[in-house]
C-alpha cells in the first residue's frame, strides 16, 4: 500500500510538471513569434491551438506511467467538452456565461488581419470600438432602425433568419480564399424569439458553409438557457 501511495504521488507530480512544461513551452513560442512580427496569422493560430493537444499528450504519458508503475491513474472526469480546436473550416463552440471569450478571440483574429463578421447583441459601434479595427457587424435587435443613426443594413431582427443567411453567404463569397472568421453571438436571443429547432437549422447550415469556405465559426452558448436534450443535440450536431 505504501509503495502504491508513493508511486501515485510520483506519477501525479510528474504529470503535473509535464503539463506545466508543455504549456510554458507553447507560451514562449507564441511570444517569440509575436516579437519577430511573423506575418502568417495561420502560424500563430495553429501554435495557440496546440494547447488543445495537451490533454491527448497527457493521456498518452499517463498510460505509459501506468504500464511502468502498474497503477491505475485514471480519474473520473465530467462529460466531454465540445472540441475547441480552431482552424480554417472549423466550428468552435465556446461554453460559458457571457460572450467575453468569444469577443476576445474574434478581436484577436481581426487585429491579426482576418476579415470578420460579427452577429451580436452588441451595437456595431460598440463591437468596432472593442475590436479596434473595422469589421462587418449585424446587430441582433428589435430596435427601430429609423430611430437611430446606425446603417439600416446593420440591423437584424432575431426572426430575420433569411437575411442573416444571405449576409453570411455574401460575406463568405466576398472573402473566399482569405482568412475570415464569423462570430455568431446571440444564440439565446434568437432561440427565445423563434425556437431551438429553428436556430439549430441555421447553425447546421452555417457550419457546412464555413467548412466549404474554409472560414472559422465562433459559436458561444450557455447550457443553462437550454434543455438538457437540446444541449446534447446542439453539441453533437455542431462539434
Amino acid at each position: 500500500m505504501a509503495r502504491d501511495g508513493l508511486g501515485r504521488e510520483y506519477a501525479d507530480g510528474y504529470l503535473k510538471g509535464y503539463e506545466d512544461g508543455l504549456k510554458e513551452a507553447l507560451e514562449q513560442l507564441i511570444a517569440t513569434t509575436c516579437r519577430k512580427n511573423y506575418s502568417s496569422t495561420e502560424i500563430q493560430l495553429l501554435v495557440k491551438n496546440q494547447r488543445a493537444s495537451v490533454p491527448k499528450k497527457m493521456a498518452l504519458r499517463r498510460r505509459q506511467l501506468e504500464r511502468e508503475l502498474g497503477l491505475d491513474l485514471e480519474r473520473k472526469e465530467e462529460g466531454p467538452e465540445p472540441r475547441r480546436e480552431a482552424a480554417p473550416g472549423r466550428t468552435v463552440l465556446l461554453k460559458g456565461e457571457g460572450n467575453q471569450e468569444a469577443l476576445e478571440a474574434f478581436r484577436d483574429l481581426v487585429q491579426a488581419g482576418w476579415d470578420g463578421l460579427c452577429i451580436s447583441r452588441m451595437s456595431p459601434r460598440d463591437v468596432r470600438q472593442f475590436v479596434g479595427k473595422d469589421c462587418t457587424v449585424l446587430w441582433l435587435t428589435k430596435a427601430d432602425p429609423m430611430a437611430g443613426d446606425q446603417d439600416r443594413e446593420e440591423y437584424l431582427q432575431p426572426t430575420e433568419t433569411a437575411k442573416m443567411q444571405t449576409s453570411i453567404r455574401n460575406f463568405l463569397s466576398k472573402n473566399k480564399g482569405r482568412p475570415s472568421v464569423i462570430l455568431l453571438d446571440g444564440m439565446t436571443f434568437i432561440v427565445t424569439n423563434t425556437d431551438f429547432r429553428s436556430f439549430l437549422k441555421i447553425a447546421q447550415k452555417l457550419k457546412d458553409d464555413v467548412y466549404q469556405a474554409r472560414s472559422l465559426l465562433l459559436l458561444p452558448y450557455e447550457p443553462k438557457n437550454l434543455l438538457e436534450n437540446e444541449v446534447n443535440l446542439f453539441i453533437n450536431e455542431m462539434s
